[in-house]
């Protein structure tokens, strides 16, 4: 499956959009847009049901910009929280307006990343520099406290919480446990032998419908998946993808991009993992692959020609591929790229400068 791309030239940001929010045009996905580092061009884009692409909703409705550097967004309590990383601060809004509700800004050095629920009105929010920090997810909204790791040169990034215990990528230490509802850094209990650097941080931590947490780790030559039990905190199951860069032949899985990205689908059945094979003209082709999480079958999905820069992916409730491309990562406004899980038509989305998080609203509603 081919996908057209236009030849573009750097855009400039347009004007901001006028909204006209309705309830009779159902929100399809959002778009979390770092925007460029340094000058507070994050933006939050919105796809609706009709078409309709609003690049920009935060600022319009809140007159002011949403900050520099979005990193992320999850829906806890019937709010989004979007962490803005350069800006030190988390956006807390109403899903169907996009109003601020509150804005938690951080009162020392920090860096918010991701975040996850601990208890029913708590969470848990990842940063750069060695550092948790607690949140708190009612009203009053507000940071509660920062919770020093026992490495300040490495931090933890993605994070998943299964019953009652957070896991957390732990940067080239390996898989980190903490007790959601008695946080306390002496009891972390820590998976090591995995090597997750920091080009592998941005990889979901994946529940599947077993309730095994997924993660990906480097090998020498290779990529691994790797099951871990909840409720053991053992690795019970292994997924190894070699890397052949000898003399590969068309197809061969050859290397994985910088930025790469994982997620798995409605079911938890299958994992998606996107990897560089050899191109028919021996260049590196990003490729999509599917992992069956019982079977371990490894299967190739969807070749992607034309992206240069995948920079997120996320399967939607539906089963659909979406993809985040930067182009060529010059500051231009990006798209994404909607693949049908029925092989259908591609869809593209204009939507923000550096898209890096496709967010779905849930079918059985905000709360």
């Amino acid at each position: 499956m081919l996908i057209s791309l236009l030849a573009l030239a750097c855009d400039r940001v347009p004007e901001l959009p006028s909204i006209q929010l309705s309830k009779d045009n159902p929100l399809q996905f959002l778009v979390v847009n770092e925007g460029l580092f340094t000058t507070n061009t994050a933006a939050l884009s919105a796809v609706y049901k009709d078409g309709t692409i609003y690049w920009d909703v935060f600022e319009p409705i809140n007159q002011r910009p949403l900050g520099d550097v979005a990193q992320s967004i999850t829906l806890i309590n019937g709010k989004l929280f979007v962490a803005i990383n350069n800006s030190r601060r988390i956006e807390v809004l109403d899903p169907t307006t996009f109003k601020s509700v509150a804005s938690l800004r951080y009162s020392q050095s920090g860096s918010p990343r991701y975040i996850t629920p601990l208890t029913n009105n708590t969470a848990l929010v990842s940063d750069l520099y060695g550092q948790l920090v607690k949140i708190s997810t009612t009203p009053p909204y507000e940071v509660l406290e920062y919770i020093s790791l026992p490495t300040a040169s490495s931090g933890i990034e993605q994070m998943v919480t299964v019953r009652n215990k957070v896991f957390g990528a732990y940067l080239n230490r390996g898989i980190a446990i903490l007790d959601a509802e008695k946080l306390w850094i002496p009891n972390m209990r820590l998976i090591d032998g995995l090597d997750i650097p920091w080009e592998l941080g941005g990889c979901q931590l994946l529940v599947d419908h077993r309730q095994r947490v997924w993660c990906t780790s480097l090998l020498p030559n290779g990529v691994k998946l790797s099951a871990i039990d909840s409720q053991s905190e053992t690795i019970v199951a292994e997924v190894v993808l070699p890397f052949d860069r000898s003399e590969p032949q068309e197809g061969d899985i050859i290397g994985m991009p910088k930025n790469n990205r994982v997620d798995i689908d409605p079911t938890g059945q299958y994992i998606y993992i996107n990897l560089y094979t050899q191109s028919k003209e021996g260049q590196p082709l990003q490729t999509l692959f599917t992992i069956d999480v019982d079977s371990h079958k490894v299967s190739k999905y969807l070749e992607l020609p034309g992206v240069k820069m995948m920079y997120g992916m996320n399967v939607s409730p539906d089963g659909d591929v979406f993809i985040c491309d930067c182009l060529d990562y010059s500051a231009q406004r990006g798209y994404i790229r909607q693949f049908p899980k029925d092989g259908g038509e591609v869809r593209s989305y204009k939507v923000g400068v550096y898209p890096n998080r496709i967010f779905f609203p849930p079918k059985g509603g905000w709360q």
